[in-house]
């Protein structure tokens, strides 16, 4: 396994060097033309490339080839009909007996789901499982003599490596791209919740969402779902989900069953620089907790609104979704370490997660408007009474925003009419009288820090108020 691993490698470095040394042997071609155009007028003769430069080509091409021919036999053509239109899309299949993996959005809409095959067989196909969170689905169709494909370590893909993608883009079959990896861990791109992408410039069109993106050994380093696009088709930028992402998901949705994933019970948000000043903090490392469910393993692990989580089991944590997808991953009764920076000191928690609980349903908040504004913030507020808190959907002290100026700092720092105040600088407000005297006490300091709770979710902002 060493030597064909070492192998491999081999034919892979060659085939890049292929590659270079043929695109270097073009540019000395064109340079040497262009000086012998300059001599001698624009009739002077282009050398035709070398032997071993088109060896090499040839080398890389045949690679290409290889991959394809062996990855195609698992690669399908899916349609999913509905009373009103139909969606194509590809899928791969992953066993001998009928279980294919495709992306949820390409069954989602179809009530009637047909599978073609590379040899042209047709076969109706039953849903098996689905995980929207990853945008991921398991179908199944009625044969037992499939060749099922073969998965990589998309762990072990860096940016540069070669790619090809397979698939159906316009209901083209069999369609092959090559391109690189451009980027890895990909997080925001807002196709699913759980997102941390394989980033590539092999082309992917629409059709091509469920098809494999695959390596040179010819295995399947991630599952295409989506491009980044104003066109609406191919710009370069496509995004894959990871083998290792698709291997674990796919194996519990197969069964049947949900997966499970870990849950700490907090709300975090991004700590922009601004955020982190009124904090203490001279760096934005972290992510910053707004909201600790009671009852939950973060209330137990004693986090509070505030805290800065710097690292999860020793792990540096930069974002919301990093965070997210770490202790999701994590699983259900994992126990794990949160590295915390509160009011300026560094403390440790352990917290043991539970199962993460389904999500719910959010209430729309009404939009009231009166013409009175809070000259410094730009918006008017107002005591959060009984009735207002349940067509809210919140509980608790706190004010709300009753109505918001045009292009005023509320505005620019993303409140909305209906948010409710609970906290500004740290302090807590539970009326208009206590939520001026905060203001007040904050002095000629141009910048506020307001807490804020939006349809069920609170949130940090910061203010900077007019002089």
């Amino acid at each position: 396994m060493g030597e064909s691993k070492r192998a491999n490698t081999s034919q892979r470095t060659r085939a890049t060097i292929a590659a270079i040394t043929l695109l270097a042997g073009f540019a000395s071609s064109a340079s040497s033309a262009s000086s012998a155009a300059a001599r001698g007028g624009d009739k002077a003769p282009i050398p035709p490339p070398t032997a071993t430069e088109l060896d090499y080509a040839r080398g890389l091409s045949r690679v290409f080839r290889s991959v394809a021919k062996r990855a195609s036999t698992s690669v399908v053509a899916i349609t999913a009909t509905a009373p009103r239109g139909r969606g194509e899309g590809t899928g791969v299949i992953i066993s001998t007996d009928g279980l294919i993996v495709t992306n949820h959005h390409v069954i989602a809409a179809g009530n009637e789901l047909t599978v073609r095959l590379a040899d042209g067989r047709e076969f109706s196909a039953v849903p098996v499982g689905v995980d929207p969170e990853t945008d991921l689905a398991v179908i199944r169709i009625g044969a037992t003599d499939l060749t099922a494909a073969t998965f990589g370590d998309s762990n072990a893909l860096q940016p540069g490596d070669w790619v090809l993608a397979i698939g159906c883009p316009f209901g083209l079959e069999q369609t092959v791209t090559a391109g690189i990896v451009s980027a890895k861990g990909r997080e925001g791109v807002g196709l699913s919740t759980y997102e941390e992408y394989i980033q590539t410039d092999a082309a992917i069109n629409p059709g091509n969402s469920g098809g494999p993106l695959l390596d040179l050994d010819g295995k399947i380093v991630g599952i295409n779902c989506g491009i980044a696009s104003q066109s609406g088709g191919n710009m370069g930028v496509g995004f894959a989900i990871p083998s290792q992402v698709v291997t674990r998901i796919t194996k519990s949705i197969s069964k049947g069953e949900s997966v499970r994933r870990g849950w700490l019970g907090v709300s975090m948000q991004e700590l922009t620089t601004d955020l982190a000043r009124s904090f203490g903090r001279s760096d934005s490392d972290g992510v910053l907790v707004t909201t600790v469910v009671s009852d939950t393993p973060a209330d137990r692990a004693g986090l509070r609104s505030g805290d800065i989580i710097v690292t999860i089991d020793g792990e540096a944590t930069r974002t919301p979704a990093q965070a997210m997808r770490r202790i999701a991953n994590s699983g259900p009764t994992s126990r794990i370490t949160l590295g915390l920076v509160r009011e300026g000191e560094s403390l440790t928690t352990t917290a043991t997660l539970e199962e993460r609980p389904p999500r719910d349903s959010k209430p729309t908040a009404p939009t009231p408007v009166t013409p009175e504004f809070e000259a410094s913030l730009g918006l008017t507020v107002k005591a959060l009474d009984s009735d207002t808190a349940t067509a809210l959907a919140v509980t608790g002290v706190g004010v709300f925003i009753e109505s918001i100026r045009d292009a005023g700092p509320a505005q620019l720092g993303g409140l909305q009419v209906g948010d409710v105040v609970r906290e500004v600088n740290g302090a807590r407000v539970g009326d208009v009288e206590s939520f001026r005297a905060v203001l007040a006490r904050s002095g000629r300091s141009r910048v506020v820090r307001i807490f804020f709770e939006r349809e069920g979710t609170a949130r940090f902002t910061m203010l900077r108020r007019n002089p």
